[in-house]
């Protein structure tokens, strides 16, 4: 396996859809259910709208509550963009929809819950591969053997793995004068905890956009470290705007529900952008990534979750990102992360560098890392949240390699 390897979960679901078609299970004349609300199921939809199939009669869920969620978002749509609410799609709980049995419908299932969604129809006598069917079961069998073969690393070997990636990115950029910060988490986790936060698994940092291109050009790829992702080559396999230094002694398995993506353990590295003085304009650049980040995906499941769309859209990506200079802008940033507008602040936050404990090392902490943390998190940041939420939003299980 080389430095990386993505596997569309969408293309692999387009591929089920298709083989169900060629074996004439699933005809246009014939009812189709979708079993889930996610992004699975709606997958299936779109793969069979593109496929020219208008039959999709609705989903349907074992969660009551999300049903009635949905439900009332789907009247408030209709109500707003629809002439009629029957021209909405339909949302069910399993009960509603199945228990008076229907012979002439057909459901389809791409999920991980599979066995469980299989009892509930038997239940009500539905038969599988007769009246439903699994279009993708989530196992890759050539994967799952090659992940049988490694050692699954602690959370503590991961967290000093990307500490000795910290220090070589800090001795790079020191070396040849490049500015940097540890961002998000990690830094509130230098100023909170004097290090990682405790349930924390990853690193990340920022650079001004003219300093991150000069990383890519004068990093030196050894037999330990690499670097991957946005700008490390014209061809951009992977859709995120930012790149990752990686430590090829490692691999992660990393599901992001429409990707499996398998690559060494990393450290996220985003380029810190200049951003208008202007506030409508700020947020309309904002705006203008929010809609480019949806044509992107728009365009990879109108493709069937085909994973070459991904490098077309690169130099769209590069133009936002390099539109504003960061050194003579009044405002920075960064596009395309979760946190939206909240990750930007005036420029006077990095116009110094802190140099502040991290466990046993010292990295760059802006000094006005107060303003960035307030943004981010809210004034209360120094507070350690509930317990329930002290947990990682990463779903990835690391290895040695």
């Amino acid at each position: 396996m080389g430095s990386y390897y993505i596997r569309s979960i969408i293309g692999r679901i387009a591929e089920g859809i298709e083989y169900l078609i060629r074996q004439g299970t699933i005809e246009k004349s014939r009812k189709v259910i979708l079993y889930g609300l996610d992004r699975h199921a709606f997958a299936m939809r779109t793969i069979l709208s593109n496929l020219g199939y208008r039959n999709i009669e609705g989903y349907i869920s074992d969660d009551e509550a999300l049903v009635m969620q949905y439900n009332s978002e789907i009247k408030n749509f209709a109500c707003k963009f629809l002439n009629n609410e029957s021209d909405a799609i339909h949302t069910w709980t399993v009960q509603e929809r199945l228990s008076a049995f229907d012979n002439n419908v057909i459901i389809l299932i791409a999920s991980k819950e599979y066995q469980s969604k299989k009892e509930n129809l038997e239940a009500l006598g539905y038969q599988e591969n007769v009246h439903f069917y699994i279009v993708y079961d989530f196992k890759e069998e050539k994967l799952d053997k090659f992940f049988e073969k490694k050692i699954r690393m602690t959370l503590d070997e991961m967290k000093q793995v990307e500490k000795e990636i910290l220090i070589h990115i800090d001795e790079v950029c020191r070396k040849n004068n490049l500015r940097y910060w540890v961002s998000g988490g990690t830094l509130l986790g230098t100023i909170r905890h004097k290090g990682f936060i405790p349930w924390d698994d990853d690193i990340d940092m920022f650079l001004p956009w003219k300093d991150y291109l000069k990383l890519i050009e004068i990093f030196e790829r050894t037999e330990r470290f690499d670097i991957l992702g946005f700008g490390t080559s014209e061809v951009n396999d992977f859709p995120d705007p930012f790149m990752k230094v990686v430590d090829k002694r490692t691999i992660v398995d990393e599901d992001i529900g429409t990707l499996r993506k398998i690559n060494p353990l990393f450290i996220d590295i985003f380029p810190l952008t200049g951003l208008p003085e202007d506030a409508e304009e700020r947020h309309m650049l904002f705006v203008k990534y929010q809609e480019l980040n949806r044509q992107i995906w728009q365009d990879f499941y109108a493709a069937n979750g085909n994973t070459d769309i991904f490098p077309k859209w690169y130099h769209a990506q590069k133009e936002l990102i390099s539109k504003y200079d960061f050194d003579s802008s009044a405002y920075v940033g960064v596009l395309g992360t979760a946190y939206g507008e909240r990750d930007y602040t005036t420029r006077k936050v990095y116009e110094e560098t802190l140099r502040m404990r991290f466990e046993d090392i010292e990295v760059n902490v802006p000094v006005g890392y107060k303003e960035y943390l307030d943004n981010l998190y809210g004034k209360d940041w120094m507070e350690l949240p509930d317990e329930s939420k002290r947990k990682t939003h990463h779903n990835i299980q690391v290895y040695w390699n």
